[in-house]
């Protein structure tokens, strides 16, 4: 009976809570995620009209940097016991870009440890769309130029 009583737990249910908040900021993100090879494409292009070469190679680094902060990040996404495929995707008729995301399955550990890991999670996703603005920010202005 101790499974019942995990799924019970005020730690596993803000677990859950907060996985799905950050599962919520993923997608949010994943439109504009899928832009960013056009982005870099635009820049790599531009970079021979710019003067400021050194700025044009800051962003693109920038966007590269967050394309595999949000891979590693989907890479390393764990469930919370009791919640594993329990996300439902919606997409609009018509949107091909079905993204599909492989959950690894819940560690084992304490409920506490599970509510911790999730905190983690949702914090580094949270990081990711800051620095996901902040890039596309910077390389749509050096676009404007």
């Amino acid at each position: 009976m101790a499974s019942c009583q995990e799924k019970e737990s005020p730690q596993l249910k803000e677990a859950a809570a907060i996985h799905n908040e950050a599962h919520e900021i993923m997608e949010s993100i994943e439109p504009e995620m899928a832009s960013l090879d056009s982005l870099q494409s635009q820049l790599a292009n531009k970079k021979i009209a710019v003067t400021d070469t050194a700025a044009v190679a800051s962003a693109i680094a920038s966007l590269d940097k967050v394309k595999t902060d949000f891979k590693e990040w989907e890479a390393n996404l764990v469930t919370v016991p009791g919640v594993e495929d329990e996300h439902e995707h919606e997409h609009k008729e018509g949107d091909h870009e079905h993204h599909h995301h492989e959950h690894k399955k819940a560690p084992d550990a304490t409920p506490e440890q599970h509510l911790e890991i999730q905190k983690e999670i949702k914090k580094n996703i949270e990081q990711i769309q800051s620095e996901l603005k902040s890039a596309k920010s910077q390389a749509e202005s050096l676009l404007k130029q």
